[in-house]
């Protein structure tokens, strides 16, 4: 069984509609949470149950949602919805109706259930319960890719081919604590099908804007959709020379694929070498994900022998992940905010004004991060115009956070920096290393402390193959440093 009720109503609904669309095979309209007229969704036509059987006319689909662990729904708990299914058969727009629901289904209560609404006069009724749900769950990878939430919400040595359960088990540990606030987005969406049907993604965005979660989710789902063995690598020629032609099921991920904060020009040339060699892996099954910010990426194009690889101009496969709806947005924030670490006092402050700040023109997901976290917030000025500088300005107050920092918490960070954003736990330090923390006034114990302190908030320890490092919770503190160092 799967830990359902830690969805929250949303994500319950959104996996409620991506299993109507692929498991019962319809394509499904949903319906605006505020004005759903007892419908979460609904489609038209035909649909095919079994061999023998088939139901035709107008289909009504509603998600119930429950909070409560291994609770039982009961005919109570449906009373108005048995009211709003009496209007839409009256009004011709309900011939089958299919509840699906996070709760479980006992005889007894699916039985009154199926009567209530049979009552109603509606030809067909389908109950779906927290069983059968689990089931399509463990069942369906494709299913796991699209909404990889789930990931987060079981055993995954029950889905999972055993060889590649340790490499999932320590990638799903390195996202644990964001797992929560995925919203799926379109450009998710979309990188998941053109992995699907291309073996080939590049994500294009601002900084910040989410290309690095997505690269993540796509590593767990390839894992488990093609037990593929996950690579995280830098450089073109260190892809060719891990790729393995006897191993089909290769999982390439390579960051800034044509620099990290800037263009660099080696990088582009040694793609373009490389390209014959990329489409031949990919032929063999190989699976390959690309980022870029968006600005390196235009820089780069001009280089780019993209006729030598046509994956890169197919506009399908090219993403841009800041273009982020109203709703995804909104539910991002809401997600941060729910599951961050600020006191109720700040959330019931600040809730009058979040709807305008998830609307702001310059909103990131890294906005919602940020927001959701005491250590971003300490000066913050709480009011319509103080929040939409907040927004406009998060690089200026990341530095100015930055350059509030204790002088252990600025050597950690210094230390991390000089490692490339790479810093081995337990750390054994250059000569140059300790000079640079001496005249920090600073000694290591007072680095290890001060990160350990900043753990979660600028900095995360990762355990990469029984590796720990020390890396910046986000690239963005990485620029901040940078630019502090480069400034006056």
């Amino acid at each position: 069984m799967y830990d359902l009720h830690s969805l929250g109503w949303y994500n319950f609904q959104q996996l409620c509609l991506t299993i109507s669309r692929e498991i019962l095979g319809q394509t499904v309209e949903s319906f605006l949470d505020s004005n759903d007229g007892g419908r979460d969704g609904a489609f038209a036509g035909t649909w095919t149950k079994n061999a023998s059987e088939s139901i035709e006319g107008k289909f009504v689909i509603q998600c119930k949602f429950t909070s409560r662990r291994s609770y039982n729904l009961r005919a109570s708990d449906l009373t108005d919805e048995f009211e709003k299914v009496k209007h839409l058969v009256a009004q011709g727009r309900c011939d089958a109706y299919v509840l699906i629901t996070n709760a479980g289904l006992s005889g007894k209560n699916e039985k009154d259930i199926y009567t209530e609404y049979k009552a109603s006069d509606v030809k067909q009724v389908l109950l779906l319960g927290s069983t059968w749900i689990s089931e399509q769950i463990r069942e369906n990878k494709r299913l796991r890719m699209l909404v990889p939430r789930l990931y987060g919400l079981g055993d995954l040595s029950q889905i999972i081919d055993e060889r590649a359960y340790s490499q999932a088990r320590a990638l799903l540990d390195s996202m644990r604590d964001d797992l929560s606030k995925i919203v799926i987005t379109r450009a998710y969406k979309r990188a998941a099908i053109a992995l699907e049907k291309h073996g080939f993604v590049l994500l294009i965005g601002e900084p910040a804007a989410g290309k690095t979660t997505i690269a993540s989710l796509l590593a767990m789902a390839a894992i488990d959709q093609w037990q593929a063995s996950p690579l995280k690598l830098d450089k073109p020629g260190k892809v060719i020379e891990h790729w393995n032609p006897d191993e089909p099921s290769q999982f390439f991920w390579v960051d800034d694929a044509f620099g990290a904060t800037q263009y660099e020009s080696h990088l582009v040339h040694g793609w373009n070498h490389s390209f014959a060699q990329i489409k031949a892996m990919i032929k063999k099954g190989a699976k390959i994900v690309m980022t870029s910010r968006d600005y390196i990426y235009n820089r780069a194009r001009k280089e780019l022998k993209e006729n030598a690889f046509p994956l890169l101009q197919e506009s399908q496969v090219v993403i841009d992940v800041h273009d982020l709806s109203i709703e995804e947005k909104q539910q991002i924030l809401y997600n941060h905010m729910k599951m961050g670490n600020q006191p109720k006092t700040f959330k019931t402050k600040i809730k009058p004004f979040l709807e305008e700040v998830s609307a702001h023109a310059q909103f990131i997901p890294e906005t919602a991060r940020r927001l959701a976290e005491p250590i971003f917030t300490k000066e913050l000025n709480i009011s319509r115009n103080g929040l939409a500088e907040y927004v406009e300005r998060q690089e200026s107050f990341l530095q100015e956070l930055l350059r509030s920092l204790d002088r252990h918490s600025k050597a950690g960070l210094a230390l991390i920096y000089m490692r490339n954003d790479s810093l081995q736990s337990p750390i054994l330090l250059a000569v140059s290393e300790k000079l640079a923390i001496e005249r920090l006034d600073s000694t290591l114990g007072g680095c290890v402390t001060a990160l350990e302190s900043l753990q979660g908030s600028l900095v995360k320890l990762y355990n990469e193959s029984d590796d720990l490092r020390w890396r910046f919770k986000h690239p963005t503190v990485g620029d901040a440093y940078a630019a502090l160092l480069s400034g006056p």
